[in-house]
């Protein structure tokens, strides 16, 4: 089942708006690591975690 993720379910104060769509959820975590590079922020081990919280299937 493919996997979705949207940015502002993350983080809701960034006001984005970008949402992540993957076969799996290591395809969404690999794009949202690159996403969050886009935002200033590195993809630690926190960020990553509350990413995989966040990630609903399609």
């Amino acid at each position: 089942m493919a996997k979705v993720i949207y940015c502002s379910k993350v983080n809701p104060s960034s006001d984005c708006d970008h949402v992540i769509r993957g076969d799996s959820e290591e395809e969404v975590l690999r794009q949202a690591a690159v996403h969050a590079k886009e935002h200033g922020l590195q993809p630690t081990p926190e960020l990553m975690a509350a990413v995989r919280a966040a990630i609903e299937d399609e």
